[in-house]
């Protein structure tokens, strides 16, 4: 027990502290160009609800983190499946899928903003390809601009899920495997019936890990478009973000309280969601 005290204070010191003083500022009109700090209730949350910005920003927050929660756990299972295999230089490709979920979220960001550009390396190849009507321009087409950035993050954090995932295959007895093949099952039948209800925990993990990270994004967003064009990528860290920056430090704080509660009620939900699952399979 008292091994374990270093981490609980460190824990509490930069988690729980910040966490319920940000619920306590919330209810306040803080800000700190105020020498005085006065308890306003809920009047920070009235007005935030009351703000057509903020729905909007959870709307594109909801929109986001279930497309990257799908596609990246998607991708996620058939990188994992397709390089459990004995697949030629499979440790090689292992590595380079796994690449890009260790590099900051801020330099995939700015890299894409010129990868994703008019005049950049993605409509050079669509050119190149004949492809000249595909041509857009990815990250300032308010219609685009979302999906784009979605496709930036799962391109990035995709390895992660595949390095879960094969985890989790690598657990499975070959006994198990090569009994299912004499009993004459086919590859879809194995996978349906045995593979998937063994990585169903892994399934879980992974879905949360990404729902929670694609709800709370904020650098891929900041650094590709910075919530434009027009809003049309505006989440809440980023609604957040711009209230801090415009001196609403009450009205942000009230406005993160809401981020907290939506990914904690989510989560839990979801959990709740995928455990029955695995009690189904």
């Amino acid at each position: 027990m008292w091994l374990i005290v270093p981490a609980l204070a460190i824990f509490a010191v930069l988690y729980l502290y910040p966490t319920f003083s940000g619920f306590y500022y919330s209810l306040t009109d803080w800000s700190p160009y105020k020498d005085q700090i006065k308890f306003v209730g809920f009047e920070q949350f009235v007005d935030l609800f009351q703000t057509k910005g903020m729905y909007l920003a959870m709307k594109h927050t909801v929109i986001y983190a279930v497309l990257v929660t799908i596609l990246q756990n998607g991708l996620g299972v058939l990188l994992a499946l397709l390089l459990n295999s004995t697949l030629m230089g499979k440790n090689f490709f292992r590595s380079l899928y796994f690449l890009p979920s260790i590099l900051s979220a801020l330099v995939v960001g700015y890299t894409f903003t010129t990868v994703l550009h008019p005049d950049g390396i993605f409509n050079q190849l669509l050119n190149a390809l004949g492809l000249s009507d595909w041509t857009k321009d990815w990250l300032g087409d308010p219609k685009l601009a979302l999906y784009s950035v979605t496709v930036v993050n799962v391109w990035q954090w995709a390895g992660q899920s595949m390095a879960l995932y094969l985890a989790g295959l690598q657990g499975i007895s070959k006994d198990m495997l090569e009994a299912s093949v004499i009993d004459g099952t086919t590859y879809m039948q194995r996978l349906r019936f045995v593979i998937m209800p063994i990585l169903a925990p892994v399934v879980t993990i992974s879905v949360l890990l990404s729902m929670i990270g694609s709800m709370k994004a904020f650098e891929i967003i900041y650094a590709t478009t910075g919530g434009g064009p027009g809003g049309a990528t505006e989440v809440m860290n980023t609604f957040i973000f711009k209230q801090f920056g415009s001196g609403l430090y009450a009205f942000g704080t009230a406005a993160n309280v809401v981020l907290f509660l939506s990914v904690a009620i989510i989560s839990i939900l979801l959990l709740k969601l995928m455990r029955k699952g695995e009690m189904a399979e």
